[in-house]
């Protein structure tokens, strides 16, 4: 008997995206803690890629987006 696993990603990047501004926006308090963060960081009209991986709040609004939307795990016995 082998013990397989399948499985299934599911969430593309646009899923992830779309998922995260659906929650920002029933969220307001956290959209506006957002736009804070994102304010302060920003020099010029543009986030370099450093100062974007930088941003703790989006990092955890991200993580929190694919916590809550996590597709399961399915082992599969054979």
């Amino acid at each position: 008997m082998y013990l397989r696993a399948l499985t299934f990603a599911g969430m593309t990047t646009s899923g992830a995206l779309g998922k995260l501004l659906f929650l920002l926006s029933i969220h307001q308090d956290v959209q506006n803690k957002l736009r804070q963060e994102i304010t302060q960081v920003r020099k010029s009209g543009h986030l370099s890629y450093d100062e974007l991986v930088a941003l703790p709040y989006l990092d955890a609004g991200c993580r929190e987006t694919l916590r809550v939307y996590a597709y399961p795990f399915f082992p599969l016995l054979s």
